[in-house]
């Protein structure tokens, strides 16, 4: 058996650390998970405290349909984003098997 380089499998785990740091620590879909976008509107918009009670978050609740269910999910936002109003757009990506799991894509103007 070949010596494995330690730089080679240092390297690799900083790629996967940056990588899960850039999705916010969020495991992203599965590659094999089937999904589509969808729009959907903000119906409920309210603050919370952020991290160590320094400064504030939106906690915005998001109605969209698929098929002929309606689902109703909150989300929390982060610091960076600007104030989002009750009736703005959100482009959001579902799994097609559990419309429950969603991830924010954007929001869309007026």
């Amino acid at each position: 058996m070949a010596k494995q380089n330690p730089w080679i499998i240092g390297i690799l785990g900083l790629g996967v650390f940056l990588n899960l740091a850039w999705n916010n620590f969020e495991i992203p879909f599965a590659p094999w998970t089937k999904t589509a976008e969808i729009k959907a509107i903000i119906t409920k918009n309210a603050l919370g405290y952020g991290p160590k009670g320094m400064g504030f978050v939106q906690i915005i609740t998001i109605t969209n349909q698929v098929g002929d269910s309606v689902y109703v999910q909150k989300e929390k936002l982060s610091q960076r984003v600007n104030k989002k109003e009750v009736g703005s757009k959100v482009l959001i990506e579902y799994a097609i098997n559990n419309p429950g799991n969603f991830e924010i894509i954007g929001f869309l103007k007026h």
